[in-house]
């Protein structure tokens, strides 16, 4: 059998000489939780366990387990064979694995992670052996809402949340390195000045060398070397008087070559990476790219897939979701609730797609959520602020998890905390502190206005004229401020970023949309043309983000079918988008 998502899986960073460990492994659900006290990590797992194909979640199809309520406990187990010329730092990767994990490698614990959504690594090589080596995982998840689970449905259940996920549902990787290795990237352009900053971040201090090389089509364009200091980061500038700069026109990328010496053992580590050279910034009250005002005509998406729910089950499926995305005529994805595989966003940057990055949320406030998303979120900021594509942070949803920031001081503390946390990650880009409503901080004022698009205009001007008039929820909750007392949104770009969400296609008594049910294509169409109008009447919006790029189980309000079909014409859905702004 062909191992599933063979490619390298970490796309801003790439080296040779690694093992892919994605397939069949054991797996069994602990009901019980007996795990630990059997030592199944030691003694392996019972007899009746079965198989699972990684990296799937549990609930998926692809995963052959398909199980949509498994045990809050599971394990997995797999063998290797260690290579014989890996005779250094061999080191142990999971893209994602939801929610937390320990992992044991031949009956010794080498690590524990908790975050659904985050990669994590252990160095193993101090418990290998020559030839058969055995990885256990144990994985637990539970329904609980303290965690950060985005739309996976918990201990309640809205209209708009899904099944949950449940294991590892990103590739799992071996690589063979050095004792000191490059772990992540970061770069900043700046247009007017023509610099380019560059970062590298390194597994521990070391005192040595970083060269890194830039390279437009394969020619060598500059190349840097700077001493590290006995630090965990070393930076260079490159000053690029014809920079060829990256947008959704033109996505063009440089490539990167990263060389670092340990001076003290002369051990190397080489990988390769690259960058594009983009400015996003707000200046003036307007959203610019590249110094040129940008209109954002962006669409949700969940980031669901046909098979393998939260996993695509190939790179191209990942491809094709961003090239339909562009063909509809959008500019940009909103990842909703979702930090997304890097290859998606390797994908949007190959082909030139802006996208939105929000943190997965929790829904009740608590000392777990908050200290669990912190840490999950600066390791998704750490993770992704490389791509070019990433233009904007959003840390929280509808006042998810922070229901009561209005009243209560330390919620809104924990939302303007984690926009400084996220400045203080990465500058480069707007952050958004609570996206739709109840707007505290940040550089963008977001806005959802579904059930009152008939008068979208209106509304728009009545916050526009007292910010902290409501603004009412899609979901039957209520209303809720465009903005918090003493919040200040005056001269900050306006964006709707939920609506549309107009349902067609299969209806039941549990599916879910916006609105009035076009019964027929033609009505589709019209109710999709009445919306746009709107949006594009509303004179001050900066952009908009349509709901939804496909329907996700009850929800029935996408532009296409789950299994990507289109529900209209793509040349009408891109007549219609791109004649907005």
């Amino acid at each position: 059998m062909l191992t599933p998502r063979p490619e390298y899986p970490r796309p801003l960073l790439v080296r040779p000489d690694w093992r892919n460990l994605n397939g069949s492994w054991h797996f069994i659900e602990d009901f019980d939780d007996a795990g630990l006290a059997e030592g199944w990590f030691r003694n392996g797992l019972p007899q009746n366990a079965t198989t699972i194909q990684v990296p799937f979640p549990v609930e998926s199809a692809a995963s052959t387990v398909n199980n949509i309520q498994p045990a809050s406990v599971v394990w997995y187990l797999r063998e290797f064979n260690l290579p014989k010329d890996w005779n250094k730092r061999v080191c142990l990767r999971f893209g994602a694995c939801d929610h937390r994990a320990r992992v044991f490698v031949n009956g010794q614990e080498v690590g524990q992670h908790r975050g659904g959504y985050t990669p994590f690594s252990f160095d193993i090589e101090h418990v290998l052996k020559p030839g058969a080596n055995t990885i256990v995982v144990r994985v637990e998840d539970s329904l609980s809402w303290t965690q950060p689970r985005g739309k996976q449905a918990g201990t309640t259940r809205w209209p708009i949340d899904y099944d949950s996920v449940t294991g590892i549902w990103q590739t799992v990787w071996l690589e063979h390195l050095p004792p000191v290795s490059i772990e992540s990237t970061h770069s900043v352009f700046e247009v007017g000045s023509g610099e380019l900053t560059f970062t590298a971040f390194f597994s521990k201090q070391v005192e040595g060398e970083l060269t890194v090389e830039l390279l437009l089509a394969g020619v060598s364009v500059d190349r840097k070397k700077v001493n590290t200091g006995l630090r965990s980061e070393a930076r260079v500038s490159f000053q690029l008087d014809e920079a060829v700069l990256w947008s959704p026109d033109s996505p063009t990328l440089y490539d990167i070559k990263l060389t670092l010496l340990d001076t003290r053992t002369l051990e190397v580590d080489e990988a390769t990476s690259y960058t594009g050279l983009r400015e996003i910034e707000v200046r003036d009250g307007c959203l610019l790219l590249n110094g040129e005002r940008l209109f954002l005509r962006g669409i949700l998406d969940q980031g669901y897939f046909p098979g393998g729910w939260y996993t695509a089950l190939s790179d191209d499926d990942l491809r094709r979701d961003v090239e339909l995305t562009l063909q509809m005529g959008f500019n940009c994805a909103r990842k909703h609730q979702k930090a997304e595989d890097p290859r998606y966003l390797y994908w949007a940057d190959q082909l030139g797609l802006l996208v939105w990055a929000e943190m997965p949320s929790g829904k009740i406030f608590s000392t777990e959520l908050v200290q669990t998303l912190i840490a999950e979120w600066t390791e998704l900021v750490k993770r992704d602020r490389a791509h070019p594509c990433v233009m904007v942070w959003v840390p929280f949803n509808e006042s998810w998890g922070v229901w009561h920031q209005s009243t209560r001081p330390q919620q809104r503390a924990f939302v303007d905390g984690v926009v400084g946390v996220t400045r203080a990650m990465d500058n480069s880009r707007p952050v958004i502190g609570n996206d739709g409503w109840e707007f505290s901080s940040g550089d963008l004022w977001t806005l959802h206005l579904y059930v009152e698009q008939k008068n979208l205009t209106q509304r728009l001007n009545e916050l526009i004229e007292s910010p902290g008039s409501s603004v009412t929820e899609g979901n039957g909750m209520g209303s809720r401020a465009g903005a918090l007392p003493g919040a200040n949104v005056e001269g900050l770009p306006i964006l709707l970023t939920e609506c549309g969400g107009v349902g067609y296609g299969r209806f039941g008594d549990s599916d879910f949309s916006y609105g009035d049910l076009p019964k027929t294509e033609v009505e589709l169409e019209e109710a999709i043309r009445e919306i746009a109008q709107m949006i594009r009447a509303a004179s001050t919006l900066q952009g908009f983000v349509w709901t939804q790029f496909t329907d996700v189980q009850q929800e029935v309000n996408g532009l296409l079918y789950f299994d990507r079909t289109p529900k209209l014409p793509i040349e009408t859905l891109r007549e219609i988008i791109t004649g907005i702004g």
